[in-house]
């Protein structure tokens, strides 16, 4: 999940495939969270964000700002514990009633669904399992970026290069039984991750396959809240979701009447609206430059949590220079990751691996490219391409632009003609991900989606998962060998075995390929309104917003 995905606390699956080793990366602003009733009701919560989400469309979201949106108005299958730290990355039943039955030979998944549970308005009825299947056919429909975690079900990829009224045939509903099974073409050690993750929250049968992020008849909640308006560029309002009953004695039910999202306030203005009341809440990290101040000034009300992150510049291996992987070395060579750091004001910790610390022992620290510039000079003068022109895209949301800059200028400082654009954020991350636009360098921030280190790698890295909207794989690396040894990774069970692959191959396509400027693992310090309380952080959704109040 794209950062404005992709991130994180870690997994209670550590003690599977040994993902996050931090429990206290992840934790609640208030100890004392308890259930609904025991706790202030109503208000509503001011909350500023610098732009719009990317997308209110679960078949289209992804990112941070529009997961944790989404985990309050809407509900999968099987969902991950709705809790701070690593018991949060317990996958359980949500909208089906127990995890899946799973054959023998771990390629058929069959799920019963929930008796009485509805959707809220404007569809007000039951959901059906014909609902569950037509959701994942979406996907495909609608050319999702989230299809490549579906790909595996028998018949997905013949439907979405020839879509007929049968659907995807290794999906069978059964809305009288109230059953849905999925058969694989393979074995996938985390096909229950990928059906708690926003792109399989259910919608009802006949929702268009286009974005429905701004029609209201079309968002139609399953989950507490429902997102009642929303005007880009303007705000947000997520409301009580009439219809909404509770269906596990522990779920959030809402603590907040309303969530007021206003759109298109900058990190500084956030930390002043904080300040004086104006704002409890604000989307994205601490303005940088003011993280030190205000932990000074307001240290209850300031939490620095610890996410799954990688922050780096992807290399386009298919555009000039950059098609030359000695010149993406050079590149690595010449990049000071701790000057990087210290651009996004010291918040995290430089790296140059693909996955995470919290991946547990899929994580291998490596050092191939210590900060060398006469090397990298070196490396670009023999490659012949001094003086080629290079562009370097990021957000205009601060520091993002600071670092592009700081990228051209290494890039000038190898002897090319560096120059950078900025797109506001709200639609950055779309449009980098379209072939059309393809540029030569991008600069990208991920963050899990669940806590196995195959989400850093097969989505990102997979050759075989690249495509021509919603390209994650931004890249376009293609090593037929890697794709080959990530796939056959896929389908060994999760454990330390599997973190082995995730860890050589981690360290194979640095080496050997350099796809990226991986530079930070970034933290995300949060400064809340003195009236917050019950926050508790998730390494998916990062703030649950249901279990949040407001101290009266």
């Amino acid at each position: 999940m794209i950062n404005v995905r992709s991130l994180f606390v870690v997994p209670v699956l550590v003690a599977l495939f040994a993902v996050a080793g931090c429990g206290s990366s992840s934790s609640s602003s208030d100890s004392s969270t308890a259930a609904s009733g025991d706790v202030p009701q109503g208000g509503t919560l001011h909350v500023g964000a610098v732009d719009n989400p990317d997308h209110l469309d679960p078949a289209f979201a992804y990112t941070a700002e529009s997961w944790e949106i989404l985990e309050a108005t809407n509900n999968g299958l099987l969902g991950f514990k709705k809790i701070a730290g690593d018991a949060g990355t317990e996958v359980e039943p949500d909208l089906a009633k127990a995890l899946p039955t799973v054959s023998s030979d771990g390629k058929t998944y069959t799920f019963t669904l929930r008796d009485g549970v509805k959707f809220g308005p404007p569809a007000s009825r039951a959901i059906k399992a014909s609902d569950v299947k037509a959701t994942i056919e979406r996907l495909f429909s609608a050319d999702s970026p989230g299809v490549g975690f579906y790909t595996g079900i028998a018949g997905a990829e013949e439907f979405q290069k020839n879509p007929t009224s049968a659907g995807i045939s290794g999906i069978v509903a059964d809305d009288a039984e109230g059953t849905v099974t999925f058969k694989l073409t393979k074995k996938d050690g985390t096909f229950n991750e990928y059906m708690s993750i926003p792109f399989s929250f259910i919608l009802p049968k006949g929702t268009p396959n286009k974005d429905i992020s701004t029609e209201k008849k079309y968002r139609v909640p399953t989950g507490p809240y429902a997102i009642s308006t929303y005007v880009p560029k303007e705000s947000i309002k997520l409301t009580r979701n009439p219809d909404f009953k509770a269906w596990a004695p522990d779920q959030a039910k809402g603590n907040l009447d309303a969530i007021d999202i206003k759109i298109g306030v900058t990190p500084e203005q956030a930390v002043n609206e904080i300040a004086n009341g104006q704002l409890d809440w604000y989307l994205q990290t601490v303005a940088p430059d003011r993280l030190t101040e205000i932990k000074g000034r307001y240290p209850d009300q300031v939490e620095d949590y610890v996410r799954a992150n990688i922050t780096f510049f992807t290399l386009n291996t298919r555009k000039a220079p950059l098609n030359d992987v000695n010149v993406r070395k050079a590149i690595n060579y010449a990049v000071d990751r701790d000057a990087l750091v210290k651009i996004f004001g010291g918040q995290g910790a430089a790296s140059e691996n693909i996955l995470p610390p919290t991946m547990g022992t899929a994580y291998a620290a490596h050092s191939f490219y210590p900060y060398d510039l006469p090397k990298a000079k070196q490396l670009v003068d023999a490659s012949g391409t001094k003086g080629q022109s290079v562009e370097v895209w990021a957000s205009n949301t601060d520091p993002q632009p600071k670092a592009a800059q700081y990228m051209a200028s290494v890039l000038e400082s190898l002897g090319y003609k560096a120059t950078v654009k900025t797109l506001d954020e709200g639609i950055y991350y779309d449009t980098v991900g379209n072939q059309k636009t393809d540029p030569q360098i991008s600069y990208n921030d991920w963050n899990q989606d669940f806590a196995e280190g195959s989400n850093f790698i097969d989505p990102l890295l997979n050759g075989d998962r690249i495509t021509n909207e919603g390209n994650n794989n931004g890249s376009n690396i293609d090593v037929p060998e890697l794709n080959s040894k990530i796939n056959a990774a896929l389908e060994m069970p999760l454990g330390p075995d599997r973190n082995k692959q995730w860890a050589e191959i981690d360290a194979t396509m640095m080496k050997d390929y350099a796809p990226w400027v991986p530079f930070l693992n970034r933290r995300y310090p949060k400064f809340y309104g003195k009236n917050v309380k019950g926050v508790e952080f998730h390494g998916t959704f990062f703030e649950l917003f249901p279990s949040v109040y407001l101290q009266k």
